[in-house]
């Protein structure tokens, strides 16, 4: 009997000993079987490998069953065998076309992204289509009737090396290709597996190739399978070990995997208040029992929920629709309203649960772990200790997001993002020699959005260092082409305390020949009481370059003005609410001039908007006004004009 190998052609008349494959197919059966006995992970890439044992297990069934029919082709109708073998050829085509799928998927691609991934199936199509009208054509194989045997002999025909190669070999590369392009967005552990499979089959096609009377297609299949499911596809890995719920690395990849299909939307969030002390008070292992009963009283309401335990007092649970949902909330509310009974201690614990529908949220794991965090803070848990986030909040959520990835475009782009200018007036020399920069967003699709919208969005998602250095290079442009701007006021972000700020800024400043005195940084009162350590460190280094520091918005936070002193700063700016006229604040008002005058400093106040604030202003003799009084922010080519109608 003859057959073809996995990745060669038999020679005529040689007797194929299958028993490598009936002992492979045993084991891979029960690989198989494991493999969806236990709860698998809900993400495309565990999919596939599930589809592709199922592949296999076809595959060597058909192998053997070709086997054994061409033995016995004397009394089998040949018109069967060269079906099982139409089949089994095809089947070839699908397990190398799957791990080419599999690559695809795992290094984040998608259809969505990449449409022309389709062109891939062609070859696989025509090969198949090939294949399955053999029996019109017999260009792949034929069957000639064995006299001496008396059964009946596999022939391959004239296209049939030529179409597997193209086939296989096609799907093979492109596999291997794709690993190693895309090598550094693949974990390194699943990169060494992908290779490891790779060159298993290779070495067993070699060695068939070599003893061709032996199919090691069935082996190579087995220890690939065998090698992938110890290592990262194993579903136990994502399953946390206390609670057999999935865990945060399970949710992480969960997170991440939603750019590639449909996922579930309704999600619940919750925590044990007060896990902590529990753990301290009962122990570790009343603890593990507490989230062990938590998981299963869950998929005790909903067996086809999706259950992570995130950190260890945090789960969260996704839902089908909107009705498993309330559901679920219901049955968690009506629970642990009683006591519940760890290890012989009958407790009362108190869930703190927020849930929502998630149309686009987050996509990925830092987009929600920034959510939570602003979640949290957000959420009052004293009123109720279970909070829906309706539309409206869900709302807000989905335009920062926007607004981040607006941000990021803007600033790969350079476009966007741009700078006005406010003229400050001089009272004593009746001149606006000062100008402060300030940073403006404007976008196609959201409009002029303000910088006390995207400030804070850009802070929280870790973009306030780039846009503090777009700001400082637009700044120094600015005073290098206007030597005539005597002073020039910066805001920055405390993201500046953390990132080598002395090295990057004078690095800048020289790059545009700026004098340094010319630059004045400015620094919230609130940041300056946050981060009182990093703020002097801050001004300290680029304070002995000649660069000098205002506190901005002065009288707005926490008033500390034994902070103001003990810090090195050169201007105080007071905030527009100091010009409100009520008797207290008017006190204040006069303490703050009084003192910033008997430390010689001078002051600017802001937000002055009519005659009457102006003229307070001046009787309160601070030494510079700002505010739309005078004019609104300016581009630069405006801010000339101004510039010179006035100071004439």
């Amino acid at each position: 009997m003859t057959l073809l190998s996995s990745f060669g052609v038999l020679p005529t008349n040689l007797h194929v000993n299958y028993y490598f494959e009936v002992c492979s197919l045993i084991i891979l059966t029960a690989i198989t079987v494991a493999y969806f006995s236990r709860k698998k992970f809900p993400v495309a890439t565990y999919r596939l490998f599930g589809v592709g044992l199922i592949t296999l297990d076809v595959n060597v069934s058909l192998s053997i069953l070709f086997c054994v029919l061409l033995d016995n082709s004397n009394v089998v109708p040949i018109g069967w065998v060269e079906a099982v073998a139409e089949i089994y050829f095809f089947m070839q085509i699908v397990e190398s076309y799957l791990l080419f799928v599999y690559v695809f998927y795992s290094v984040g691609r998608t259809l969505k992204d990449s449409p022309l991934y389709l062109l891939t199936l062609v070859p696989s199509v025509l090969g198949a289509v090939f294949f399955f009208t053999n029996c019109l054509h017999h260009l792949n194989f034929s069957f000639i009737y064995n006299t001496e045997a008396s059964v009946y002999d596999f022939v391959p025909g004239p296209g049939f090396i030529l179409l597997y190669i193209i086939n296989w070999g096609m799907n093979f590369a492109a596999a291997l290709v794709y690993t190693i392009v895309f090598r550094k967005k693949l974990p390194k552990q699943l990169m060494r597996v992908l290779l490891s499979v790779m060159a298993i089959v290779l070495t067993a096609a070699t060695i068939q190739t070599i003893q061709p009377q032996y199919i090691m297609s069935g082996i190579s299949f087995t220890l690939s399978s065998m090698f992938a499911v110890v290592t990262v596809c194993d579903p136990d890995i994502k399953v946390d070990r206390m609670s057999k719920a999935f865990n945060n690395e399970a949710f992480v990849e969960y997170i991440n995997d939603q750019r590639f299909e449909k996922q579930r939307k309704h999600y619940i969030i919750f925590d044990i208040e007060s896990f902590g002390m529990f753990s301290e008070k009962f122990g570790v292992v009343a603890s593990n029992e507490l989230v062990y009963l938590v998981r299963k009283f869950i998929e005790s309401v909903n067996k086809k929920a999706f259950i992570f335990r995130t950190t260890s007092s945090r789960f969260v649970i996704l839902l089908r629709n909107e009705n498993e949902q309330k559901e679920m909330v219901d049955a968690i509310r009506c629970r642990f309203e009683e006591a519940i009974n760890v290890k012989g201690y009958s407790v009362n614990i108190t869930i703190n649960l927020f849930y929502f529908f998630n149309d686009k949220v987050f996509y990925n794991s830092d987009l929600y772990n920034n959510f939570i965090a602003r979640t949290l803070s957000t959420v009052n848990f004293k009123d109720s200790h279970y909070v829906e986030l309706g539309k409206e909040f869900m709302d807000r959520v989905n335009r920062d997001r926007k607004i981040r990835d607006i941000l990021e475009n803007c600033l790969k782009t350079n476009s966007g993002l741009y700078m006005v200018y406010q003229p400050i007036y001089d009272i004593k020399k009746k001149r606006f020699n000062h100008c402060e920069a300030l940073i403006r967003l404007d976008n196609n699709e959201l409009g002029y959005v303000g910088p006390g919208e995207f400030i804070p969005i850009a802070e929280s998602f870790g973009l306030a260092s780039q846009i503090d250095a777009f700001v400082l290079n637009e700044t120094c442009a600015f005073m290098q082409r206007n030597p005539q701007i005597e002073s020039l006021e910066i805001n920055v972000s405390c993201a500046e305390f953390f990132n080598n700020p002395s090295e990057r800024f004078l690095k800048t400043i020289n790059q545009y020949e700026v004098d340094p005195n010319r630059i004045c940084l400015e620094i919230t009162e609130t940041i300056a009481v946050k981060y009182p350590t990093k703020t002097r460190e801050f001004m300290d280094d680029l304070g002995k370059h000649g660069i000098k520091f205002a506190m901005d918005d002065f009288g707005s936070g926490y008033s500390n003005m034994a902070r103001f002193i003990t810090l090195p700063f050169s201007v105080a700016k007071l905030d527009k609410s100091l010009l409100y006229e009520a008797l207290n604040v008017e006190i204040f008002f006069d303490a703050a001039v009084n003192l910033f005058k008997s430390l010689n400093i001078p002051i600017v106040i802001e937000g002055v908007e009519n005659e009457k604030q102006l003229v307070t202003a001046k009787e309160k003799e601070v030494d510079y006004i700002q505010g739309y009084y005078f004019t609104k922010p300016l581009k630069e080519s405006d801010l000339l004009i101004f510039l010179k109608e006035h100071n004439k």
